[in-house]
């Protein structure tokens, strides 16, 4: 088999050509992701209409309870972002939960305005909602008796 330099030569061209290409397709995608503006990260993350079946004072009690939800994940995101580690789990760790709960809030403003509500109406020492799942027992395995 004879070596024939243009046989060679070929696939180094291509291969820098699609090197080329993917690199331009990859860095088009990281400038539209740029571009990506974190209002339309929340709202992606939140279904419509989540909310329409609360009343006022559900909507105002829910709300309160995420911006709280929302100043603790900004305190967490600020203190993780000292070092080059924390940026990067403030990045993958907190602000997801953080979109998330902006893309909530925007929701429930949202549906306070169609039903006429005022969210600022929650008491400020109104009970906590009731926790989904009663607590564990304090000892794994042990059923602990009920009171009557």
């Amino acid at each position: 088999m004879a070596f024939n330099e243009s046989d060679d030569a070929m696939p180094l061209i291509n291969g820098g050509l699609t090197l080329r290409l993917v690199a331009t397709l990859l860095a088009a995608g990281l400038l539209a992701g740029c571009a990506f503006s974190d209002e339309k990260a929340a709202s992606l993350l939140v279904a419509p209409g989540d909310y329409d079946l609360y009343s006022c004072p559900q909507l105002a009690r829910t709300a309160a309870e995420l911006k709280g939800r929302r100043a603790e994940l900004e305190g967490l995101m600020a203190k993780a972002e000292g070092d080059a580690g924390g940026r990067m789990m403030s990045a993958l760790g907190y602000r997801p939960d953080y979109l998330k709960v902006r893309g909530e809030i925007h929701e429930i403003e949202k549906t306070a305005r169609e039903k006429k509500c005022d969210l600022s109406a929650v008491r400020a020492n109104a009970a906590p909602a009731a926790p989904a799942m009663p607590p564990l027992p304090a000892t794994p395995g042990l059923v602990q008796p009920q009171p009557n």
